[in-house]
């Protein structure tokens, strides 16, 4: 009994070791991360190549848009915006924006939109920053004859687990 105490608190301690030590690892932190729930906090525009930024100000209603990103690795976006025909009542967009994200090998991260959209994107880049959701898009706007860049930044509301 003396000699399997040892060799049973070294294996109790060596398995307690191995679950710990697992838990710790995460290879894919910034997915990790991204997992959650994000509301809409600022965005900007720029009208044409090589312009600044300028900040796009947000209603009270469209701060309420959220955009929930899945581990399975779809997400959806749902908007809000004022009626003005009511009042200025916030609504909810009867048509989510819906699609599939994927972690790329080199780090990076996509949006697949499902929706279909009359404007094609000609860049979209998706970031964590400073604890930011920052999502970029560059699309050539028929109606100005330029290409326009779109920023939107989210903070998280809420983990996902």
């Amino acid at each position: 009994m003396k000699r399997l105490l040892p060799v049973c608190i070294l294996l109790l301690t060596g398995f307690v070791l191995m679950i710990f030590s697992c838990k710790r690892i995460d290879p894919d932190a910034s997915s990790v991360l991204l997992i959650g729930k994000w509301k809409l906090k600022q965005q900007f525009s720029s009208e044409g190549k090589n312009t600044d930024f300028e900040e796009f100000p947000l209603s009270s209603c469209e701060k309420m848009t959220t955009l929930e990103i899945a581990i399975d690795g779809s997400f959806v976006e749902k908007s809000y915006y004022e009626d003005f025909g009511t009042g200025g009542e916030c609504l909810k967009d009867t048509e989510e924006t819906l699609g599939n994200w994927k972690k790329e090998p080199d780090g990076t991260i996509n949006f697949i939109y499902s929706q279909k959209s009359v404007l094609l994107f000609t860049k979209s880049d998706v970031v964590l920053k400073n604890g930011h959701l920052v999502i970029t898009i560059a699309y050539d706007d028929p109606d100005l004859g330029h290409e326009t860049t779109l920023q939107f930044i989210y903070t998280k509301v809420e983990e996902y687990e």
